[in-house]
C-alpha cells in the first residue's frame, strides 16, 4: 500500500532538495547583468537606486552573493529539510486515525485504551513522521 505512493513522494523530494540548493546556488552566483528587464530603461532606473542604496551594482551583487546567501542558506538550515506545517499536513493520515481510535476508546469509556491510543499517536505524528520525512529528504538530497 505504501510502495507506490513513496514513489511519488521520493520524486518529490529530489525536486524539493534540487529546489533548495538551485536557491541558494543562484544567490551565491547573482548577477546583475543576468537580471532581466521588461523595459530596458527600468534597468536603468534601478542601477541608479543600487547606486544610491548600495554605492554600485557590484556592492549590491556582493551583498547578495554573501549577506543574502548566507541569510537564506541559515534560515533553510534552521527550518529543516521540511517546514514543520508541510510535515503536519503530512501527518494529517496519523492524526485523524489515531484521533478516531481515541474518540471510540472514550465512547466506550475505556480511559487506559484511550490515553494509550492517544500517546502513541501523538509520538508517531510528531516524531516518527518527522524522522521519516527528513531522514527521506535527507537521502534524497545524496542520491
Amino acid at each position: 500500500v505504501h510502495l507506490i505512493p513513496g514513489f511519488v513522494l521520493w520524486k518529490f523530494c529530489q525536486w524539493h532538495m534540487e529546489d533548495r540548493r538551485t536557491l541558494l546556488q543562484k544567490h551565491r552566483e547573482f548577477r546583475m547583468d543576468m537580471a532581466e528587464c521588461e523595459v530596458e530603461s527600468d534597468r536603468d532606473f534601478i542601477e541608479g537606486k543600487l547606486k544610491t542604496w548600495f554605492g554600485g551594482v557590484e556592492e549590491f551583487e556582493l551583498v547578495v552573493r554573501n549577506e543574502v546567501a548566507q541569510i537564506a542558506a541559515q534560515q533553510l538550515e534552521d527550518g529543516g529539510p521540511i517546514p514543520w506545517r508541510m510535515l503536519f499536513t503530512a501527518s494529517l493520515p496519523h492524526i485523524f486515525m489515531f484521533g478516531s481510535a481515541v474518540v471510540d476508546a472514550v465512547i466506550r469509556a475505556d480511559w487506559p485504551v484511550a490515553a494509550h491510543v492517544a500517546l502513541t499517536g501523538i509520538g508517531i505524528s510528531c516524531f516518527t513522521d518527522a524522522i521519516a520525512v527528513g531522514a527521506g529528504l535527507r537521502l534524497a538530497d545524496r542520491i
